[in-house]
């Protein structure tokens, strides 16, 4: 799925899911990121949470929907015009949507703290080369 199905324009993150992932950001810590970095960063987080969002709604769509699903997604529908065919297609889509919201959440911040807890790499030590 493609929360912004606009091509060669800027990208269009909606608001709501653009506050999604800035507290997501600052939950994990991130607060002092100059503001390219956090853009480019929530832009990153963003095509995560697509990708995420889309293999949530495969596995519970019922098979019959998932080629006009696929369709809509190639034809670059509207964002409005595909949560409309998710809602109609997808019993219970807003409990699968908030709960993919939020496992997606955890996911993001046990990486995070995992990364912040891994020993640090140390170089590899250089040896000289042995004379003969």
């Amino acid at each position: 799925m493609t929360l912004d199905n606009t091509q060669n324009q800027p990208l269009q993150i909606p608001q709501e899911v653009r506050g999604f992932l800035e507290s997501l950001l600052t939950d994990a810590g991130m607060t002092t990121l100059d503001e390219t970095m956090r853009e480019e960063m929530i832009k990153e987080l963003y095509s995560r949470l697509d990708h995420f969002l889309t293999s949530k709604i495969i596995e519970v769509m019922p098979p019959e929907h998932l080629d006009e699903f696929i369709k809509l997604n190639e034809e670059k529908k509207s964002r409005e015009e595909i949560e409309a065919y998710l809602k109609d297609k997808i019993p219970n889509s807003q409990e699968v949507f908030t709960k993919a919201f939020a496992e997606f959440r955890d996911l993001y911040l046990g990486n995070v703290a995992v990364a912040r807890n891994a020993p640090a790499q140390e170089p590899a030590k250089q040896t000289e080369p042995q004379q003969s």
